[in-house]
């Protein structure tokens, strides 16, 4: 069996101001800690690069939501057949429509 060719992966720019909010937020308290939480992240995204799905899907056309246990986030994606797109990245306790 041939290797799954890898997909390219693409931040929304706002899925990196999401990023970006969360690393403040922790910060504020536990710069170490927010370290680890936007690493862990961004290491999940990277895994979906051959794993596109992972994440479930709520119905159809909607977009995919990883989440994860570890870290109170979901990666909120779309795959297309040469990409994944990260559309959001949203706490746990924030709906999402």
């Amino acid at each position: 069996m041939l290797p799954r060719a890898k997909k390219q992966l693409e931040w929304s720019a706002r899925s990196e101001r999401d990023l970006l909010a969360i690393d403040a937020y922790i910060s504020a308290d536990a710069p170490v800690a927010a370290e680890h939480v936007v690493d862990y992240i961004i290491s999940q995204a990277e895994q979906l690069t051959r794993f596109p799905l992972m994440g479930r899907i709520h119905k159809p056309g909607a977009p995919r939501e990883l989440i994860f246990t570890r870290y109170p986030y979901n990666l909120i994606y779309r795959v297309t057949r040469t990409k994944i797109r990260i559309v959001r990245v949203l706490h746990q306790s924030r709906l999402y429509p």
